[in-house]
């Protein structure tokens, strides 16, 4: 509290002074000097918030012509520093909300909004990825039947089977399979794959029936399969081809996970990997090591920097005449770049690369200093780049760690220097872990509140995992695999994968050992998307300042957190379109009536944390539902009472027995306006509905009202409804 208090003296003693709060406020700005450009990328993702958070999708105009008269506004006040900031603020908001509008514009896609079955799909292989069994492509097809030109998804996701043709970017192929609309949310706030999809231009998903085939291009040998190249699609294409080519001889080197983690941290492409390693990794805080960041391009840079720097040493006549250190840094910048190519330039390793690549260009213009302002820079790369990119997991968590660690180093990196880093080699090695441990920390407290709001646990012992695996990692395993790259031209990248894997099944064990650790994994309440807005704009407040009044940020940080004690699970779940229902028992599982797909149960756990339970047989009953009857059980939690219908024998339902009916079949009109009803009609045209139970009340959400009339919500159409269309165009 006393920090607190200090926290407000410059602001208290200006307004001691007589000034006026708006005049106080500017001079506590004006004395944080050069920090205030920090803000321009936080006031640049404003912009992009602020455009999620609509219900209707703006006119493309608004955006352009927000930016325009704010940077106006701007230039009129430019004799006034106040107020001309705040329209170098607006500006920057305005052109966050712009860049995102167009981005939606040039990559968006029509989304499948109905089921296609046993149809024939033909197109071009855009990416692929090697799964435990067959193939997962992204696939640009050609028209789909019975779909309007304007409804055609620009991409599909297709699970291929293991017997299809062996396949590479470029290539076209024809297939049969089932189509699906992209998963919806399986509740309201929940995660949106519609959404990330969407502005990835996959509009469908699905799988083949038997096997896919290489089909020849237009003109490639007069029509017939010749088993060689397409026509050259370009620099893209190629990358993509050499990215499937490497992961493919990673995989035969290093078979199952093991080969899937190599893959990981050096291709980007982890489909090999068994689902409980991915697991393991993620209950034990070592997806980190997986998504290639920071971490991964610090230590390759470092490798290679101090490699060649050596190497050169070694000849008197370079290291004499020529500037080794400046070239080292040279060739590391060649590296990474080449590293971020290969990696598929996922949202960290972009922001890593920039970073990394400001300072070894630093090393070359003799100006090394690493500071909050690269990081700033990096924010705003990233952002133009793909702002979609900030309402995802790996923007969020990449930056929450990066900040908070600089923010730390800078206040404290001198005496953490000294106390980690000084003495006997003993006293040094023990400093190395607990620099990794204190790392950890810091990066892990960055990060939480985003794997709170995103996946809903908390993991205990990650510092642990992180002690003993990074070092591995950085010493052994990446290193191996800058060899196995090296190597790979002259096809003996065994010889470099074959020790990397040892480090691998290493770090496998650890992440295994500590997520199988009593008491690791802590399920989390929700933390809704406005308590995570406040800890991020807390969380900027407390490391983009320098000044005692930071530490203001922490109320940001502690009220944004405190929201998950005003959320709860929905007691009821109706959800795809019917097929998925679900019941909160009193200790927080999950009773589960489930004919839909698999995901949707994948998605519960992951939302709640929850275990799933098998729903009572008829004439049974489980806490807290009472099933006298086929097709039919009654739901009661905190005063209400709730008819739940799995077929058409529990119908109908006496209205005035029960508060509400929750129907898996189309439950007619007959109780609507008595009572509220919800059946699979409802899901089908509002997406996933959630029901609370309250003594005063039920209230009712669903996914797409809450998300709004946007261009990745379906708006389903009956048969009837196509067909009146069809006819009155």
């Amino acid at each position: 509290m006393a920090d607190l208090a200090a926290a407000g003296e410059s602001l208290g003693a200006a307004l001691r002074r007589g000034r006026g709060p708006f005049t106080a406020f500017a001079e506590a700005l004006a004395a944080e000097g050069d920090r205030r450009i920090l803000w321009l990328p936080v006031f640049f993702g404003t912009g992009i918030a602020l455009y999620f958070a609509l219900t209707i999708e703006p006119p493309l105009w608004i955006g352009g012509a927000a930016t325009i008269g704010a940077a106006a506004v701007a230039v009129a006040l430019r004799r006034r520093p106040a107020l001309r900031n705040a329209g170098i603020a607006l500006a920057f908001v305005a052109a966050g909300f712009a860049v995102m509008q167009q981005a939606r514009w040039e990559r968006g896609t029509p989304m499948l909004e109905r089921q296609f079955g046993a149809v024939a799909i033909t197109g071009k292989v855009i990416d692929i990825d090697p799964l435990g069994r067959g193939w997962r492509i992204i696939l640009a097809p050609d028209p789909l039947p019975g779909l309007a030109a304007d409804a055609q998804p620009h991409r599909l996701r297709l699970h291929i089977a293991p017997t299809s043709d062996a396949l590479q970017p470029g290539d076209r192929v024809s297939l049969k399979g089932k189509l699906y609309p992209v998963p919806a949310q399986l509740l309201p706030g929940g995660r949106d794959m519609q959404r990330e999809l969407y502005f990835a231009g996959i509009g469908g998903v699905g799988y083949s029936y038997g096997a896919a085939r290489r089909i020849a291009a237009s003109g490639e040998n007069g029509g017939e399969n010749a088993g060689g190249n397409q026509t050259a699609g370009g620099w893209r294409e190629w990358l993509l081809q050499l990215r499937a080519e490497m992961t493919r001889r990673i995989n035969a080197a290093l078979p199952g996970s093991t080969g899937g983690v190599a893959s990981a941290v050096i291709t980007g492409k982890r489909g090999t990997m068994a689902e409980e390693v991915k697991e393991a990794f993620r209950q034990s805080g070592l997806s980190h090591l997986l998504a290639i960041a920071g971490l991964h391009l610090g230590l390759v840079g470092g490798f290679v920097f101090f490699s060649v720097r050596g190497g050169l040493a070694l000849i008197p006549f370079l290291a004499l005449r020529y500037p080794i250190k400046k070239i080292a840094a040279v060739v590391t910048l060649i590296v990474l770049f080449c590293y971020l190519m290969i990696s598929g330039a996922a949202i960290p390793t972009e922001r890593a690369f920039v970073m990394n690549g400001i300072v070894f260009a630093a090393i070359v213009i003799d100006r090394l200093r690493l500071s909050m302002r690269i990081c700033a820079i990096a924010a705003l790369v990233v952002l133009l780049l793909d702002p979609a990119s900030l309402v995802g997991v790996s923007f969020q968590m990449s930056f929450g760690a990066v900040v908070a660690l600089i923010a730390v180093y800078e206040t404290w990196g001198a005496r953490l220097a000294y106390l980690f880093h000084s003495g006997s080699f003993a006293r040094k090695a023990l400093g190395y872990i607990g620099a990794v441990a204190v790392t950890t920390l810091v990066a892990t407290v960055g990060t939480e509140p985003f794997a709170i709001y995103h996946f809903h646990h908390l993991v205990l012992y990650s510092p642990l995992a992180n002690v003993i695996a990074v070092p591995i990692s950085a010493m052994w395993t990446l290193p191996w695999g800058v060899v196995a790259c090296l190597l790979m031209p002259f096809g003996l990248e065994r010889l470099a994968l074959v020790p990397m894997g040892w480090g691998i099944d290493v770090t496998i064990v650890v992440a295994q050992w500590v997520a199988a650790m009593p008491g690791n994994v802590w399920s989390i309440p929700r933390l809704p998307t406005f308590g995570v807005v406040l800890v991020a704009l807390g969380g900027c407040w407390l490391c983009l300042w320098q000044q005692k009044w930071r530490l203001w940020g922490t109320l940001g940080i502690v009220a944004g957190m405190a929201m998950m004690l005003l959320t709860r699970p929905p007691d009821l779940i109706l959800a795809d379109f019917g097929r998925f229902l679900a019941a909160r028992a009193p200790d927080g599982n999950y009773l589960v009536a489930d004919t839909s797909e698999k995901l949707a149960r994948s998605f519960l756990v992951q939302e709640t944390g929850a275990r799933l339970l098998p729903w009572p047989a008829a004439a049974s009953s489980a806490e807290p539902l009472d099933c006298p009857s086929e097709g039919r059980c009654f739901y009661a939690a905190h005063g209400r009472r709730v008819a739940l219908v799995t077929s058409e024998a529990g119908l109908p339902v006496a209205c005035n027995t029960v508060d509400a009916i929750v129907a898996q079949v189309p439950a007619g009109f007959g109780c609507r306006p008595q009572i509220p009803v919800v059946d699979r009609i409802d899901s089908w045209r509002q997406g996933a509905i959630a029901l609370w139970l309250d003594p005063g009340g039920i209230t009712i959400d669903s996914a797409n009202a809450s998300r709004g009339d946007r261009p990745w919500v379906p708006h389903p159409i009956s048969a009837r409804e196509r067909a009146r269309a069809a006819e009155n165009p």
